[in-house]
C-alpha cells in the first residue's frame, strides 16, 4: 500500500478535516461516511474485495495495510465501518449473488452502513436461547422480537438479524440469518446513551416485519453456522483495526510522562506489540483461507489487555485531568477510558473468550 501512503500525503490538506473528532456523535458518523466515500471514489477501500461485489481484487492483507496507514496518519478509528470486515465476508459467502452484488458496494462507499442483531434482553451470552421469531410466509419470513446492545443501529440502514425459525427448544439448530432494512415497516430503533455519552448501542424491535426471501443469508435453520463465521471475522480483524488507533494515543501519554512513569508506558507498549504480532498472524491465516476457529479468541483477549493497559497508563500519567474533565481533550480521554472497560464485555465477554481458549484450544477439562 505504498501508493496509498503517497496518496494520503499528496491529499493531506484536503483530508486534514477528517482527523478532527467532533463532539456530537452524529457529526462523527457524518464525517466518517464522507471519508469512506472519498476513499471509495479514489478506489482505496475497494482493494481487498472481489471484483464480483464491487471490489478491485486482493485480500484481507490489502485492507489491513489501509487501516494501518489511516491510523498512523492520525485518522480516527473505523467506528461504524468496523462492520465492513465483520459482515461483508458473510454476505459474500452466504448471501445470493444478486443480493451481495447490490448491497456490498453500498457498504463500501459509505451509503448504507450495517449492524448485526444478535444479542437479546433475555438471552445474554447464551445466543442459542434467543427468542426473536421468524415465521415462514409466502415469499419470505415475518420477524417479531427484540434485539439489544446493537452497535451502530441508529446509523445503519441494514441489520443482519439472527432469528428462530425452528421449534422453541431447537436451540442453535433452528436459527436463520436474515437481512432487514432498519427503515422497513415494523422496525423501531431506539438509541441507548452509554456512560461515555455516546449512542453507539441501540435496542431494535421487530413487529411483524416482512423480510423477502432474497434477503435470507445462508440456509433456513442454518443461521448458527453463518453467525459463528461472522463472529470469527469479528475476532479475526477487529484487533488489527483497533490496535492501530491505540499507538498514537500511547505516544501522547508517553510525551507527558516522567521518567518514573516510563514503566507503565513500557508495559502498555509491550501489550500493544503482542496484540499487533498476533493480529498480523491471524490476518495471514485469513489471507491463506485457513479457518480461524476458537483460536481467534486469543486476538480478542490480547486486545482487551492492550486497550486497558493504554488507558490505565493514561490515568497514571494524566491523573485527575481525566476524571475531573480538565484540559481541552479531557472528554475524549474519558470516552476512551470507558470504552476500554466495555471492550471486555461486548462481542463475547472476556470470560467467554478465556473458556474458548481453555476448552477448545488447550483442551482443558476434557476427559
Amino acid at each position: 500500500m505504498e501508493g496509498f501512503e503517497r496518496w494520503l500525503l499528496d491529499h493531506e490538506g484536503e483530508l486534514a478535516r477528517f482527523r478532527d473528532v467532533p463532539a456530537r456523535f452524529a457529526d462523527r458518523v457524518a464525517a466518517l461516511k464522507e471519508l469512506q466515500r472519498v476513499l471509495y471514489d479514489a478506489g482505496w477501500v475497494r482493494y481487498g474485495w472481489p471484483v464480483a461485489v464491487g471490489g478491485l481484487g486482493g485480500d484481507v492483507l490489502d485492507r489491513a495495510a489501509l487501516y494501518d496507514a489511516l491510523a498512523r496518519h492520525g485518522y480516527p478509528g473505523r467506528s461504524l465501518f468496523e462492520h465492513v470486515e465483520i459482515l461483508i465476508p458473510a454476505l459474500e459467502r452466504f448471501g445470493s449473488r444478486e443480493f451481495a452484488g447490490l448491497t456490498i458496494p453500498r457498504i463500501l462507499d459509505g451509503t448504507e452502513p450495517w449492524c448485526q442483531g444478535f444479542s437479546e434482553p433475555d438471552s445474554g451470552s447464551d445466543l442459542a436461547s434467543l427468542r426473536t421469531r421468524a415465521q415462514a410466509v409466502d415469499g419470505g419470513h415475518v420477524i417479531t422480537g427484540r434485539k439489544i446492545w446493537t452497535s451502530w443501529a441508529v446509523y445503519a440502514r441494514w441489520c443482519m438479524v439472527l432469528a428462530r425459525t425452528g421449534a422453541p427448544d431447537s436451540r442453535h439448530r433452528g436459527l436463520t440469518l436474515l437481512a432487514v432494512r432498519t427503515d422497513a415497516p415494523g422496525v423501531t430503533v431506539r438509541g441507548i446513551e452509554q456512560a461515555n455519552g455516546l449512542d453507539e448501542l441501540a435496542e431494535v424491535t421487530f413487529d411483524e416485519v416482512l423480510v423477502p426471501e432474497a434477503q435470507r443469508i445462508g440456509p433456513i435453520d442454518g443461521g448458527w453456522g453463518v453467525a459463528m463465521f461472522v463472529l470469527e471475522c469479528e475476532r479475526g480483524t477487529f484487533a488489527w483495526q483497533r490496535h492501530g488507533y491505540l499507538f498514537p494515543r500511547l505516544e501522547r501519554i508517553a510525551n507527558a510522562a516522567t521518567t518514573e512513569e516510563y514503566e507503565v508506558i513500557g508495559a502498555a507498549l509491550c501489550d500493544l506489540m503482542a496484540c499487533r504480532a498476533r493480529a498480523a498472524q491471524t490476518l495471514r491465516a485469513m489471507a491463506a483461507g485457513a479457518p480461524l476457529g476458537p483460536e481467534a479468541a486469543v486476538d480478542k483477549l490480547l486486545l482487551i489487555d492492550a486497550e486497558q493497559q493504554v488507558y490505565d497508563a493514561a490515568h497514571a500519567v494524566l491523573g485527575s485531568t481525566i476524571p475531573l474533565g480538565l484540559g481541552d481533550d479531557a472528554a475524549a480521554w474519558q470516552e476512551d477510558w470507558y470504552f476500554s472497560r466495555a471492550i471486555s464485555i461486548y462481542g463475547g465477554t472476556q470470560q467467554i473468550q478465556r473458556n474458548l481458549v481453555a476448552e477448545r484450544v488447550l483442551g482443558l477439562g476434557r476427559r
